[in-house]
């Protein structure tokens, strides 16, 4: 199955520790939503990423392999089903291939600043995953 991740499990080293049988397929995309770093998480010390709709938007992220315990996983560091929700979403490639992967989501909240540490794992994990740069300066630099 797939998994397709747009914040901080982007980062492959977070992704390795917490998911080990996972393995990298690509970059790809979210239509029709956008990126943004709302809420408020207590462990991260600052708003956090979050997808929500928005016609005419894309998200880019990484699309991950896993497997039923990486899911298992996911779910718990995502705090599934109190803090985030799942659901299959359509993610696109460069060359126009799609997959059907888990995402993970909330309802958007008070949009807000992140954590410098935080931040810098998620541009982390962007060089990682080879997104785009303009994408990296302009929506995850922000």
């Amino acid at each position: 199955m797939y998994y397709f991740a747009y914040g901080s499990n982007i980062n492959f080293e977070q992704m390795k520790r917490r998911c080990p049988c996972t393995r990298f397929i690509k970059r790809g995309y979210l239509k029709n939503y956008k990126f943004v770093y709302d809420g408020y998480s207590e462990l991260r010390k600052g708003a956090v990423a979050n997808i929500i709709p928005e016609d005419v938007e894309k998200v880019w992220g990484g699309l991950f392999e896993i497997d039923e315990e990486s899911l298992n996983n996911l779910d718990r560091y995502e705090g599934y089903p109190k803090h985030y929700n799942r659901k299959i979403l359509e993610v696109l490639d460069d060359d126009g291939n799609k997959y059907q992967a888990w995402v993970y989501l909330r309802e958007p909240k008070k949009q807000g600043e992140p954590a410098e540490d935080y931040k810098n794992t998620i541009l982390d994990g962007a060089k990682d995953c080879n997104l785009p740069e303009e994408y990296i300066n302009k929506v995850l630099k922000r």
